[in-house]
């Protein structure tokens, strides 16, 4: 499955001024070849972002391979030859599960405010010239060992560790009590998803087998008199997944595990199908899990947080939490390769807010 997904319209005017003795000044969104600028967050009376760095001007740090075991300690960081931004990065590049590392491989090219790092199994490219314009690939085919006999071969039990390709952020925002919509916005295509495994020496199991593209936030639940103050969970949807090729991945309820760095979190996901037929806040052009198609999510989750915590408590979870006292903890953005698959999406636009009323 590979098809290629036309670069999104540029918003900047590509008008130029013939006067040359005009000096035009960098931009965020027209920064030329030097320093990166950063995008500013908006924050009115009717609108507040909450994500920082939404153009990607700062550069990532990159983690080590494994969570449980890296206790915070980061293999690096990517700092576009020192053009990045000023201030510290507040993206990430979580390379969990993988075996090349993108800190002492990767390379990078620049073309104007396009910047590439690539490792040879994964790559990241940005423009910082948009808001969240980003394209994330992954090679399973290089990131999974090679068998015995030198083939290309697929996870093998349940216990194995999988690749991933992930963009993360601290948010670290406790969800005001005034808001009226909480939007989760992305426009994407996916390029390509091709597994190069032999199904006669591997054959696919779709229990152990699959490419994911999701995009996760977890919620915290704040306040102090909770039996369950301090704990959190995951709360998010699958926009990709190989087992539903050509319609919308299902929604799930578990607590997080299968691999050996799994936080131990319980997770909660609505499917797309069923958001798009309930909340009349929310837009989707589905079915999303189709490759070489843009398809456009803006998902009011704040009518679904209380079903979440419901389902939560039933399984044990946050059992104190209520949506009026809950923060925002953290989002991640990205591919997980259960299976053995090479991927690659572009996002276009991506950003999450709060939206309030005119009072």
């Amino acid at each position: 499955m590979s098809m290629g997904c036309g670069d999104a319209e540029s918003p900047l005017d590509d008008s130029k001024d013939n006067n040359s003795s005009i000096q035009v000044l960098p931009t965020w969104d027209n920064p030329g070849d030097g320093q990166l600028l950063e995008r500013p967050k908006v924050s009115t009376s009717t609108r507040l972002e909450l994500l920082s760095d939404l153009n990607f001007s700062r550069g990532f740090d990159v983690t080590l391979f494994h969570s449980n075991s890296s206790n915070g300690v980061l293999a690096g960081n990517l700092d576009y030859a020192g053009n990045k931004a000023e201030g510290d990065n507040v993206w990430r590049m979580a390379q969990w599960g993988c075996t090349t590392d993108m800190v002492e491989k990767g390379t990078l090219t620049r073309e104007g405010s396009v910047l590439t790092y690539d490792d040879g199994a994964k790559f990241l490219k940005i423009d910082a010239a948009k808001t969240g314009a980003i394209t994330m690939g992954i090679k399973g085919s290089v990131e999974y060992p090679l068998d015995e006999d030198g083939n290309i071969r697929d996870r093998l039990d349940s216990t194995e560790n999988w690749p991933h390709i992930l963009i993360e952020q601290g948010i670290n925002h406790a969800i005001s009590a005034d808001c009226d919509r909480l939007y989760m916005e992305i426009k994407y295509c996916v390029n390509e998803c091709t597994s190069l495994v032999d199904r006669n020496l591997y054959p696919m199991d779709p229990n152990l087998h699959a490419a994911q593209f999701q995009w996760f936030i977890t919620l915290g639940d704040n306040n102090p008199e909770s039996v369950s103050y301090g704990n959190a969970m995951w709360f998010g949807f699958s926009m990709f997944d190989t087992r539903a090729i050509g319609g919308t991945p299902s929604g799930m309820s578990a607590y997080d595990g299968g691999k050996e760095d799994s936080t131990g979190l319980f997770i909660y996901m609505p499917s797309l199908d069923a958001v798009a037929q309930v909340n009349t806040s929310t837009v989707t052009s589905l079915p999303s899990s189709v490759v070489g198609k843009e398809v456009y999510i803006k998902f009011d989750i704040l009518p679904f947080l209380k079903q979440a915590l419901k389902i939560a408590r039933q399984q044990g979870a946050l059992l104190g939490a209520t949506v009026d006292h809950l923060t925002i903890g953290s989002t991640n953005i990205g591919w997980e390769l259960p299976g053995n698959y090479d991927t690659s999406v572009t996002i276009s636009y991506l950003n999450m807010y709060e939206e309030y009323d005119a009072k």
